[in-house]
């Protein structure tokens, strides 16, 4: 009797074990995945710009990006690991989960902007220390010239949340009509960024006090913890759009991102019109929002990169 027991309960840790090590061999990722990145930055011929990319590796991968290379341009590459304070043999990552690290790379582009128009691309050739090649599809990048960006709207308070959520409260420098408020990769982005507008002058004339040191209006912190659809203001769209702010008029723009999207922001929304003259502006505004990765999260992404259900 306690010989068959023994047995079973050898039988019963073996396959245990193996069940364990085909789950773990079954979340192992044949190459590393990058996530999708939405980018676009004006640079002028002087500057050589960094962007930084994200993707996701197994543990077990002890490899770094050695270059990549981008519409047959070799960029240079350095990995981030600017805030690692231990071990440099340590492994380094930006995020860590259950069988996987997020990790990031530094990308460098030379004279990318020769030739005429844009430089624009959605996947590199990641050339890995290990020997192993990704074309990884990473989103979508733009490198614009740079354009003068119009001081029209004096921004006098900006603020962000761990909601996604931010603002910003302006005051018009001369009378202006507001035509449009333009987001960069409107077709991939537009159910993933909402903008609103609060004109109610009275209201956004108490956060002058803010300038002198004094104490935000009640309302103002109240609003930090309302939710997207309680916040006052109307939607931008072709029914409020254009609107006109006479000089010193404040405009109070408040812009929400998609929290359960998984994708890196680094561009400027840009609000285009016209000065009483006549004259032609655009007013750029940067945004720099990076989604929040969990578990499930990291799971999702890389059922998508498979094409898993």
């Amino acid at each position: 009797m306690k010989e068959k027991i023994f047995w079973v309960s050898l039988a019963v840790i073996v396959l245990s074990y193996i069940g364990n090590y085909l789950f773990f061999q079954s979340k192992q990722l044949d190459e590393p995945i990058f996530l999708e990145h939405y980018y676009e930055l004006a640079i002028n011929e002087q500057e050589e710009p960094m962007l930084t990319f994200y993707y996701v590796t197994n543990k077990s991968d002890t490899s770094t990006v050695n270059f990549v290379r981008i519409n047959g341009i070799e960029t240079l590459s350095v990995a981030n690991d600017d805030f690692f304070m231990w071990n440099p043999q340590e492994p380094q990552y930006e995020q860590e989960f259950t069988h996987h690290y997020l990790k990031s790379v530094n990308v460098t582009f030379p004279a990318a902007l020769e030739g005429d128009g844009p430089f624009i691309f959605s996947d590199m050739e990641v050339h890995f220390s290990d020997g192993q090649t990704v074309l990884a599809d990473i989103g979508k990048v733009i490198l614009l010239s740079s354009t003068d960006n119009h001081d029209v709207l004096e921004t006098q308070i900006s603020s962000s949340s761990n909601l996604h959520r931010e603002e910003k409260s302006m005051v018009a420098l001369q009378p202006i009509t507001l035509e449009n408020f333009e987001i960069p990769f409107e077709e991939d982005l537009s159910d993933d960024i909402l903008i609103k507008v609060e004109l109610d002058q009275e209201k956004l004339r108490e956060l002058e006090k803010l300038k002198s040191g004094s104490n935000p209006p009640n309302w103002f912190d109240e609003d930090r913890d309302k939710e997207w659809e309680e916040l006052p203001g109307d939607l931008v769209s072709d029914n409020l759009l254009p609107f006109s702010l006479e000089q010193n008029e404040w405009i109070r723009i408040m812009f929400q991102y998609n929290p359960t999207r998984f994708s890196y922001y680094q561009f400027n929304i840009k609000i285009i019109g016209k000065t009483k003259s006549g004259e032609e502006f655009v007013r750029k505004l940067p945004i720099n929002d990076y989604p929040y990765l969990d578990q499930k999260a990291i799971n999702r992404i890389i059922e998508s990169k498979r094409g898993e259900s």
